[in-house]
């Protein structure tokens, strides 16, 4: 959305002279940023479901063994995988839309 709204200048400044890299370069930052405030929101929220929700309604369901509990060592295991897939995400999508926006 920056991007698009932004638009006119990053094309001014490709005109000017301006490589692509360093006209498409903040808007990937911000993307990147982005994509790693959403995997800090994700594991809040797995943390949030963990203690609201999964130990008190699969109480049952832990105690007969047909489930293994969720530990807070899992989502330990699993948090940099969701930081490094939300940034590469937002990165991969932020360049893809940055080609098709700064044509110049």
């Amino acid at each position: 959305v920056s991007a698009f709204t932004r638009r006119t200048e990053v094309g001014i400044m490709r005109l000017v002279g301006a490589t692509r890299w360093y006209t498409q370069l903040p808007f990937l930052i911000e993307a990147v940023v982005a994509g790693l405030a959403g995997g800090l929101l994700a594991i809040f929220g797995l943390l949030l479901a963990k203690t609201a929700f999964l130990d008190r309604v699969l109480s049952e369901v832990f105690a007969s063994g047909i489930v293994p509990q969720v530990e807070f060592g899992d989502i330990a295991l699993v948090s940099p995988f969701l930081i490094l897939v939300g940034a590469a995400v937002a990165a991969v999508t932020g360049y893809v839309t940055l080609r098709l926006y700064v044509r110049v």
